[in-house]
């Protein structure tokens, strides 16, 4: 028996959807297996380190190029943290908050971050205790490493820096204005990047974290810790893109 037309109409705009869903997935998919594994660096530490505090990038765009990483806003103001797709703020005032997608950035460092092995850690008493236990577990240093942290801390010290006017100073004198906090007895997650030697100058080498309370009531860029337990989780880096501004 013949089909009416508006059954065959039917029909046909279901194949249609399921065409262009089909087709909607499958770029989907090939955009986020193109950014697996990437690093995009928002301008090269050592422009960014002699003053160059002012960017046109959103929040926005950062988000197409990863969903976990660190850097800084517009003039400086704070620390930038970005956890599970969301964008932080810690401001001088300790107080973090999220980041609209309009705002804009002069640096950063993101990742769609997918671990590639994971640990234990327990009864770390130093920033540099954490970070040699991570070292440990590295196939080799001449790579690029996102690391994440998450658990109990017995004590994270953090700091933020204020908002810059121009003339901008170079980031060393900046940071001489810093406000320190000190989180006694938090749950929370360090997010960052291990860079190697051979990229001195394009960012900072070796380790650099921020960190967040699960509570969202603290954070900053991570001086010092002692972690009574953690998972370590790591992701090894095998493509970079950065943004010259």
């Amino acid at each position: 028996m013949a089909l009416s037309n508006k059954w065959v109409l039917v029909i046909a705009a279901t194949l249609v959807v399921a065409t262009l869903f089909a087709a909607f997935y499958e770029i989907e998919q090939l955009n986020l297996s193109r950014n697996q594994n990437t690093l995009f660096q928002l301008s090269a530490f050592n422009t960014f380190s002699a003053g160059s505090f002012e960017g046109d990038t959103s929040f926005a765009e950062l988000a197409e190029h990863g969903d976990f990483g660190i850097g800084t806003l517009n003039n400086l103001n704070g620390e930038m943290i970005a956890l599970n797709g969301k964008f932080y703020q810690i401001p001088t005032d300790g107080l973090p908050r999220q980041i609209g997608t309009s705002e804009k950035a002069p640096y950063a460092t993101v990742t769609f971050f997918r671990q590639d092995w994971t640990f234990q850690v327990a009864d770390v008493n130093s920033y540099s205790k954490l970070t040699a236990d991570i070292n440990v577990t590295l196939p080799n240093y001449n790579a690029i490493y996102a690391v994440k942290v998450h658990g109990f801390f017995d004590f994270a010290r953090t700091r933020s820096v204020p908002i810059q006017t121009k003339p901008y100073p170079v980031l060393t004198e900046a940071v001489k204005n810093q406000t320190v906090f000190t989180l006694n007895g938090v749950q929370g997650t360090a997010v960052g990047f291990f860079f190697p030697n051979n990229m001195d100058g394009i960012d900072a080498v070796g380790y650099h974290l921020h960190f967040l309370t699960d509570d969202h009531t603290g954070g900053g860029h991570l001086l010092d810790c002692s972690v009574k337990n953690a998972t370590v989780e790591v992701d090894q880096i095998n493509k970079y893109h950065l943004k010259i501004p």
